[in-house]
């Protein structure tokens, strides 16, 4: 097993450096970024893994355990209780003695919390809802504890989330259940990872399926309530549309829920939605009508991370663990097979 005058040796730094690096002391200490990542490549390509457990109790007054868990400040905010409510209850079930912090951040700008992510006084970590620049970023650091990203894919980092591609596939089915030969689809105008790549893997499997659904009917608007009530007013604006929407959000289906309401369209005689849920469960069971979901399993996802972060701090282990969840398919009465 490496230790951590190999990695000096290899890296051509001294001991005294390395260490400096490790506890997240670099900036202070004015070692350059060129020798912070030489020394960080060389513990990745020796498989050097500190005691994570040993060094936080030397530079913490509070031994116990704390977890912090990143999540963008959006309109993705109101999928943040789920998770956290999730966390806890696993917590609570292993009795883990920890504390959970949530830090938010800005989409596209986690470097700003480099410091923060590299410093060692966190037993772990959760990554919710990060970007493809956020990633990458994330992919050139060497933080030296377990990192869980939620709903994404990484080589680097433990994962727990679902197939979006299935997902999206799951849902093209269901309309070719019905027999449908045309959709509607009303999406999100910023495109986030898991959105995006759930509605591209939805038209993919249409075009497959011999499920026509135009440009002009991919119906773009922001995901809010209010944004589903005007994709939906330009949806009823149209001559004939298909009868068939699938919504990238349970957000945006509600707020068309209120448009066909009150415009007289009847759901789910004149148009049938279908939509990917990441709310609470009650905010879909208990729309009017009831939506049909596509449910994103995030009571699950809490479950698992918690269980894989306390895995791999009582394990002193920063090696990557991988977790694919099954999204629940929960037909109601705003689209019925």
């Amino acid at each position: 097993m490496a230790t951590i005058k190999d990695v000096a040796r290899v890296a051509g730094v001294s001991v005294t450096t390395v260490s400096i690096i490790i506890n997240g002391k670099a900036q202070e200490r004015k070692i350059s970024d060129a020798t912070c990542r030489r020394v960080q490549e060389t513990m990745r390509e020796l498989g050097y893994q500190p005691n994570l457990s040993a060094r936080r109790l030397r530079y913490q007054d509070n031994p116990k355990p704390v977890i912090v868990f990143f999540w963008p400040i959006d309109y993705r905010t109101s999928i943040l209780a789920s998770f956290l409510n999730a966390l806890q209850l696993e917590i609570q079930k292993l009795n883990f003695d920890c504390e959970l912090v949530v830090q938010t951040y800005e989409n596209d700008h986690l470097d700003q919390y480099g410091s923060l992510i590299l410093k060692n006084g966190y037993s772990g970590m959760i990554i919710g809802a990060s970007s493809y620049m956020d990633l990458e970023y994330l992919e050139s650091l060497s933080p030296q504890m377990p990192l869980v990203l939620i709903n994404r894919t990484s080589e680097r980092f433990s994962t727990v989330g679902v197939d979006n591609r299935e997902v999206g596939f799951i849902a093209a089915r269901q309309f070719q259940q019905k027999g449908y030969k045309e959709a509607v689809v009303f999406a999100s105008e910023h495109s986030y990872v898991a959105t995006g790549q759930r509605t591209q893997a939805f038209l993919f499997a249409c075009s497959q399926l011999g499920i026509n659904v135009m440009a002009d009917y991919i119906i773009k608007c922001p995901n809010t309530i209010s944004g589903g009530c005007h994709a939906a007013e330009r949806y009823c604006g149209s001559p004939n549309p298909p009868k068939a929407i699938f919504c990238d959000s349970d957000t945006i289906a509600i707020g068309a829920l209120n448009t066909f309401y009150r415009l007289g369209r009847k759901v789910p005689e004149e148009t049938e939605l279908l939509t990917i849920a990441m709310l609470d469960p009650d905010h879909a069971e208990y729309a009017i009508p009831p939506l049909s979901v596509l449910e994103m399993p995030n009571r699950e996802i809490g479950k698992q991370i918690i269980d894989l972060l306390y895995e791999k701090i009582t394990m002193n282990s920063l090696e990557p663990k991988h977790v694919t969840l099954k999204a629940n398919l929960i037909l109601r009465d705003s689209f019925r097979l």
